[in-house]
């Protein structure tokens, strides 16, 4: 049987520059991803994913929001999935009360609020992704919680996430803003629909994706996956921690 290729849906803001912000070996570990472009629409992502690869079975991963990517476009590709991984998981917000300990909560309450509110937010957040994304980066993090910190302090990461931002708010604003609002909608039902099996990794000491929301998630799925709740971990250097231990 071909080795499965890999599907990496990252977080929200977030791009590519995600498996490259840990240094040049775990870059290494995630050379040969393919990053899923999105848009929100997850049966056109579906067609866009089986045109790129025809053929031979797909592992799907994804961090942060890019769980719910992943778990909605899951069913459409059926069978070619051999597994999921997914690694500080976003879960439907509907699954619990989790806005209060999420980092990323004005956010999603702008976009719950409506389209007005979450248009004038994403134009705020996009002037000053503009003007100064370095500075906006190192706001993200000034209140980082456990391993993140040592993150928050790395300059190479933090350059990351301003390309992160850069590219989410600037460059793919409108499929930023469409993902996020799929996503405050209620997905929940979508998750009876994941066949599939599933791996989530989760940090303790998460507070963007808090390890509740990993926990309702499991327990959502049709079939319960293994939760890997890692002490010491947050959003950020949990991803950091999957991605070192892949297979060379």
């Amino acid at each position: 049987m071909a080795a499965a290729q890999t599907l990496y849906f990252h977080g929200l803001p977030g791009s590519a520059a995600e498996l490259a912000g840990f240094g040049p070996e775990i870059a290494a570990q995630a050379a040969g991803f393919h990053v899923a472009a999105r848009g929100g629409n997850f049966a056109r992502l579906a067609e866009a994913i089986a045109a790129r690869l025809p053929d031979g079975p797909l592992h799907l991963v994804g961090f942060s929001l890019g769980a719910h990517a992943a778990l909605r476009v899951a069913p459409l590709l059926g069978e070619r999935v051999a597994r999921i991984d997914l690694v500080s998981p976003a879960a439907p917000l509907q699954l619990g009360d989790f806005l209060s300990g999420m980092a990323g909560a004005p956010v999603f309450r702008a976009a719950l609020a409506g389209a007005v509110p979450f248009a004038a937010l994403t134009v705020a957040q996009a002037q000053v992704a503009r003007l100064a994304p370095e500075r906006m980066a190192a706001a993200l993090m000034a209140k980082a919680r456990g391993a993140d910190r040592d993150l928050a302090a790395d300059p190479r990461f933090i350059a990351s996430l301003a390309q992160s931002l850069r590219h989410s708010l600037l460059d793919s604003r409108a499929a930023y803003a469409a993902e996020i609002r799929a996503y405050v909608a209620d997905w929940r039902d979508d998750l009876a629909r994941v066949p599939q099996p599933v791996s989530i990794w989760q940090g303790r000491e998460d507070d963007w994706t808090p390890p509740a929301m990993a926990e309702a998630l499991a327990a959502a799925l049709p079939q319960r996956p293994q939760v890997a709740l890692i002490d010491g971990l947050s959003h950020f250097s949990t991803l950091r921690h999957y991605l070192a231990r892949l297979p060379a």
